[in-house]
């Protein structure tokens, strides 16, 4: 038997929304949100689930899906042979705390399934439908989830350590606190999903899809994600640890990475428009051609960090700060040869002995910049003239 359920808990707790805000914010009354956030309701108003529906953004099956009745437990040997019998449906089962270490289940129905501290290390569960389905503390080692759908799933705490997550599909699932050391999540789309505390070092993350991904305080250490999606991605003052990994030619644009620790990663070619890292810590990160066209970067630490241009087969591509707030950044010992700085904002920035030869810097503002031991060879200076002395050096403007 099937029944009708209320997900306005799970989208509550995703936001980290009080019934309270929630009411200020849509003017419905705290009791019927009470109601509904405890599952205690027998009809559905039309009003308060418009309401709801445009607030989070989502559709009405969404907000109340038609799931089966999961109060019985299956047991682990009945979905065996279920499963070999050619049974492919279990949507709604309940196998929390399960055992099933290796099991095959490839291309199982497991919507809406409770799996919570379920042992499924080294299952296959590739091509499998896991969407909405709460895994929430369970042991996913080594498991294989290629191609898998895991849309809007509860992962919170599971560990994924080593599991196959290529093709998977994980749209808007809870994945916080979750271990996902050394997985393979190339071409994974995680749009939407969050990561809050989750354990990511050493990841294989091509390709992935991370757009509007919640990494607050996410563990990216030797992470690979070379031609990843992280466009509006969230890591609000979590200062994420990402040292050693590599997120070259990575969209970050729209990022907000404020206070994040990048010291010493590779972000070469990495679209950062528009991004936010005021009080990152960049020291000896490598830039060299990336774009960084209205980024914030004030008070960003970016110490003998490279910023060079860079060669993409023959066409040669210069580090973009146009338009760059660096007002109070570190900029110390950085090369910035041949970078565009027309219209950045340097005021009180530390230049000293900064290679900004062949920079374009019209238009920019430097007023009580640092600019001591600097080199200005060839650059075009604020209003427009060519830098053409015979010193290479530049100690005061």
């Amino acid at each position: 038997m099937k029944k009708i359920r209320c997900k306005l808990k799970d989208l509550m707790e995703k936001r980290e929304l009080s019934q309270y805000k929630l009411a200020k914010e849509t003017g419905l009354s705290i009791n019927a949100i009470s109601r509904l956030y405890k599952g205690e309701f027998d009809r559905i108003d039309c009003n308060t689930s418009e309401v709801l529906c445009d607030y989070f953004g989502c559709d009405l099956c969404e907000l109340f899906p038609l799931e089966a009745d999961s109060s019985e437990r299956m047991g682990e040997d009945e979905l065996r042979k279920r499963y070999a019998a050619g049974e492919r449906d279990f949507s709604g089962v309940n196998l929390s705390t399960a055992s099933l270490i290796g099991a095959n289940l490839s291309g199982a129905i497991l919507t809406g399934a409770m799996l919570t501290s379920a042992i499924l290390t080294s299952a296959n569960l590739s091509k499998a439908n896991l969407d909405q389905a709460d895994l929430t503390g369970a042991y996913l080692k080594k498991t294989n989830l290629n191609a898998a759908t895991l849309r809007g799933a509860k992962l919170r705490l599971a560990r994924l350590d080593a599991a196959k997550l290529v093709y998977a599909e994980l749209t808007d699932a809870d994945l916080s606190q979750t271990s996902l050391e050394d997985a393979e999540l190339r071409w994974a789309n995680l749009s939407g999903a969050v990561l809050r505390g989750a354990n990511l070092n050493n990841a294989q993350m091509a390709r992935a899809n991370l757009r509007k991904a919640d990494l607050t305080n996410a563990e990216l250490t030797g992470a690979h994600l070379m031609w990843a999606d992280l466009s509006e991605v969230k890591a609000i003052s979590a200062a994420p640890e990402v040292s050693s990994a590599n997120f070259s030619s990575a969209d970050l644009s729209g990022a907000n990475l404020s206070s994040a620790n990048l010291s010493g990663v590779d972000l070469t070619n990495v679209n950062l428009t528009n991004a936010n890292l005021s009080s990152s810590n960049l020291s000896r990160a490598i830039l060299n051609g990336a774009d960084l066209t209205g980024a914030i970067l004030n008070s960003a630490n970016m110490t003998n960090s490279i910023l060079e241009k860079s060669y993409r087969g023959n066409t040669t591509v210069v580090v973009a700060l146009s338009g760059a707030d660096l007002s109070g950044a570190d900029l110390s010992g950085a090369d910035l040869s041949d970078a565009d700085l027309s219209g950045a904002n340097l005021s009180g920035a530390d230049l000293t002995h900064t290679n900004l030869s062949g920079v374009n810097l019209r238009n920019a503002n430097l007023q009580n910049a640092s600019l001591n031991k600097a080199k200005f060879r060839g650059s075009t200076m604020p209003d427009g003239k060519i830098f053409s002395s015979s010193e290479e050096e530049f100690s005061e403007f």
